[in-house]
């Protein structure tokens, strides 16, 4: 089992520019494929569900962007 400072470690700067565009890629999908869907626009119980899952994922994406600031200050040798 590898310690926490190994997992830590495994971690790099790269994976969080990574998650950060796989969340916008899923934002996106679901604006133009689900918000815009015929059934969504007349259903605002639907349209409220899904614009509340996108708040959700806007919420980890910044979320994920101040942890890699966090990220950077930590292991950033000055």
């Amino acid at each position: 089992m590898l310690s926490k400072k190994q997992k830590k470690n495994s971690i790099n700067k790269g994976h969080y520019l990574e998650l950060m565009d796989r969340l916008y890629v899923v934002m996106n999908t679901i604006d133009a494929h689900i918000l815009s869907h015929p059934l969504t626009d007349n259903n605002p119980d639907i349209k409220k569900k899904i614009n509340k899952a996108i708040h959700k994922l806007w919420d980890a994406y910044q979320l994920v962007g101040n942890k890699e600031d966090s990220y950077e200050n930590e292991n950033n040798a000055h």
